[in-house]
């Protein structure tokens, strides 16, 4: 994968706009894109203040092959979320500004989760995918309630969902898969 290919990837992974990227390193979006359609070459400050402002490193940018830890999230390295044991973000790195951000959770019996917007973001921006893995569970929108046993999948992306009840009787397991919205400057 080329150096422009990496960038445009990259920058859209951090919901950068174009204009937005070319104006925290101080160079014209026309510039931005030429580098990303490998048409210029940037010079090592640029490309320093680009590897800064993508949150990523030089050596990311130009190596030929991919460090692990930008692809895999081994087991323990994973990030605890909504501090319950055995709730963890799947995300590799430690950079949440992905275009998705997956995570695992498990709720007992009864468990009620309302803390459901990871990104801060307004709820009707964010696109939610569920996939129940163990269990069942109620997932709680303003306008409907909608039940998922073991194997069943749920996507909103007009009605997003503000509590998530698990009705079982077993320890629900499900993977939650959230889409914050893109940068619109």
């Amino acid at each position: 994968m080329n150096l422009g290919i990496r960038i445009k990837k990259i920058r859209l992974n951090n919901n950068f706009s174009v204009r937005k990227l070319a104006g925290k390193i101080g160079v014209t979006a026309s510039f931005i894109y030429q580098l990303e359609q490998n048409k210029v070459s940037p010079s090592f400050t640029t490309l320093k203040n680009i590897a800064t402002n993508l949150n990523t490193s030089i050596s990311l940018l130009v190596e030929e092959k991919l460090p692990e830890e930008w692809i895999i999230t081994r087991h323990d390295n994973r990030r605890p979320y909504n501090n319950k044991p055995g709730n963890e973000t799947l995300t590799p790195l430690e950079n949440s500004n992905k275009k998705m951000q997956p995570v695992l959770f498990h709720m007992d019996p009864g468990d009620e989760n309302k803390d459901i917007n990871l990104f801060n973001q307004e709820e009707e921006e964010e696109e939610h995918f569920f996939f129940v893995l163990k269990g069942q569970i109620k997932i709680m929108t303003i306008n409907n309630m909608h039940a998922l046993d073991h194997n069943d999948a749920a996507y909103f992306i007009f009605d997003s969902p503000i509590s998530i009840i698990n009705n079982g009787s077993e320890t629900a397991e499900v993977l939650w898969v959230i889409s914050p919205p893109q940068d619109r400057e």
